[in-house]
Formats: structure tokens, C-alpha cells, sequence
């Protein structure tokens, strides 16, 4: 997978064109990728039985650590990562409601902090733990496609308001060899 996201980094200058690089791979793991451009956006889960495309829900694309096509959910490991990654996701869908869409990647970030007994939107490690089993969410970040920028935070969306981000800007239009940006 990180052979193929290096090739679509490199070579694709649109959503349509990092599918058609991703659908024309042999695919022999599973995974998903987070395509976007300034004007579409597009998850698909991928595994040796195909690349699927995720239907997206009011206009909205979430991803947790579970297929979201059948296809593939059909062979999942699920024991790896449920219920875990489905009461996330659920969390996050049900925060994303109509009405309360945010208007800001700001926003955005305001919606991935956990209350006391919801599902864990990061982990934060559990010190009681031996070393190898305190998981930890080591950052947060921003891509905004419209600016080709990034902005990082050293830490969960929980820190947001009191740790400095770190923001990046892509050069636009440039040719970086085999691709065009």
C-alpha cells in the first residue's frame, strides 16, 4: 500500500487520475485511501477482491479502521479493530448531522474530541500498560485541498487550543517529474 500512495502522491494530478493509477495496480493487501483534490473527493477500500468506492453520506466522507464496502468487509479481520472502530465511526456520523455540519476545518476539529463514555475518537495512552500496548494519537492534521495546505499539531484534537500548529504550503503547478502537481 505505501508503494502504491507513493506512485498516486507522485504521479496523479486529480481524483480521477489517482483512481484510475489505484483501479490499474495489483492489489495483493488490504487498505483505503483518502483521494482528494480541490474539487472531488473519494474513499475506497482496497483488498485482493477489488477497489471499491465508499458512498458518501449528506456529502460527507468518514473513515475509521473498517471497510465500509462489502465486498471486502466480507474477509475482515474485525476482530482487530470492533467494536472499536464502528462506535467511532457512529459517533462521528452522528455528530455530523445536517444541521450541524461544520463550517470550518476549526469546527472539524471540535468534533474529534471524546466526552467521558463515548467511543475513544483518539487514544490517549494507558500508562498502567507494559511498553508495546500504550497506543497513542501522535498528532492531528489539517489538509485543506483548496490552498494545497497543511496544518499539523504535535497532539489529539484535544490540544488543539494549547499547542501551536505547524503549518505547511505545497508549491502549486509545479512538475515534479513524472507527475504534475
Amino acid at each position: 500500500m505505501h508503494v502504491l500512495a507513493a506512485v498516486v502522491l507522485e504521479e496523479a494530478g486529480s481524483v480521477a487520475q489517482a483512481v484510475e493509477i489505484v483501479r490499474g495496480a495489483p492489489i495483493a493487501s488490504s487498505g483505503s485511501f483518502a483521494l482528494f483534490d480541490t474539487s472531488e473527493a473519494v474513499l475506497l477500500d482496497l483488498s485482493p477482491e477489488g477497489v471499491f468506492a465508499v458512498e458518501s453520506d449528506r456529502d460527507t466522507l468518514v473513515r475509521t479502521n473498517h471497510f465500509l464496502t462489502p465486498a471486502p468487509a466480507v474477509g475482515e479481520k474485525a476482530w482487530l479493530h470492533q467494536p472499536d472502530s464502528g462506535e467511532r465511526y457512529d459517533l462521528i456520523r452522528k455528530r455530523l448531522t445536517p444541521t450541524a455540519l461544520p463550517q470550518s476545518p476549526d469546527d472539524l476539529v471540535g468534533l474529534l474530541v471524546s466526552g467521558e463514555g463515548e467511543a475513544a475518537l483518539t487514544c490517549l495512552p494507558d500508562m498502567n500498560l507494559p511498553e508495546g500496548q500504550r497506543w497513542a494519537s501522535l498528532a492531528t492534521v489539517i489538509l485543506e485541498p483548496a490552498t494545497s495546505t497543511a496544518r499539523i499539531l504535535d497532539g489529539t484534537p484535544a490540544d488543539a487550543g494549547s499547542r501551536p500548529w505547524r503549518h505547511l504550503a505545497a508549491q502549486r503547478g509545479s512538475d515534479t517529474g513524472s507527475g504534475t502537481r
